[in-house]
């Protein structure tokens, strides 16, 4: 099984932290060359500083975009093009998990401003990556979904909502880039420790859900890295329109 990522140009946005700080850092590790995408210059360079201390990984680049802003996300893309002239794979990681709120007590603004961090941000990104893609003859795109996405449990219904959107994303993108060469998946985790999911839930719902995993114990953004791997290399080049579950739902 071919999974070699040497000098792949991968694109992964929400890389200052949490999974998207993991998968730059163990991607680059395996020898892709990252596009550390953030809303702020110098987390993505705290990143980047940290890529050049693995052995032997390439040099990365630090980028700055609100990927829900199309005019950002269109001059992210022509750097990482003008550096690299290809992007082999793009990671749409970056999104916002928003307190637990009842729909009764919600107001709409939350709503919106999740489904444009976590939907528009990922549809944006794959409209000004795809033709990159094309250009060169095909290339991957992988969703970060959430098992939430499936079953969602009270008070998480936006964020629930805006990673089943995600699903259909994934699912259309690949119907009508297949034929150009473009492979989509989403993929989606159970819960998994990062600062916006600490953030978002207490610890007895923490405890309790972590329980119910085969490990009994809380996900680790590492553990999404030989997955991501594989996804990004062309061992998985059969591998398309799907969305792959790390963990089962959690309830409660």
């Amino acid at each position: 099984m071919d999974i070699d990522l040497t000098d792949k140009v991968i694109v992964v946005t929400g890389a200052a932290r949490g999974l998207g700080r993991a998968l730059a850092l163990g991607l680059a590790e395996q020898g892709a060359r990252i596009a550390v995408l953030t809303r702020r210059r110098e987390q993505a360079h705290a990143v980047v500083a940290e890529i050049d201390e693995l052995p032997g990984a390439p040099r990365a680049l630090a980028v700055e975009a609100d990927i829900a802003d199309e005019p950002a996300v269109i001059q992210a893309t022509a750097q990482i093009d003008n550096t690299w002239e290809r992007i082999d794979a793009l990671i749409n990681n970056a999104a916002w998990i928003p307190p637990r709120q009842h729909i009764l007590d919600l107001d709409a603004s939350l709503l919106e401003r999740v489904l444009r961090s976590n939907v528009v941000g990922s549809f944006l990104m794959t409209k000004h990556v795809a033709p990159i893609m094309i250009r060169q003859g095909g290339g991957r795109i992988i969703y970060l979904s959430s098992a939430l996405g499936v079953q969602a449990n009270p008070g998480l219904a936006p964020y629930g909502a805006s990673k089943a959107a995600v699903n259909i994303l994934a699912n259309v993108a690949h119907q009508e880039l297949a034929g150009s060469g473009i492979r989509t998946v989403a993929l989606a985790p159970g819960l998994t420790d990062t600062p916006g999911m600490r953030d978002s839930v207490g610890n007895d719902y923490i405890e309790r859900i972590s329980q119910t995993y085969p490990s009994r114990r809380l996900g680790q953004p590492q553990d999404i890295v030989p997955l991501t791997a594989f996804l990004c290399s062309s061992a998985a080049s059969e591998l398309s329109g799907t969305v792959i579950s790390v963990r089962p739902p959690a309830t409660g």
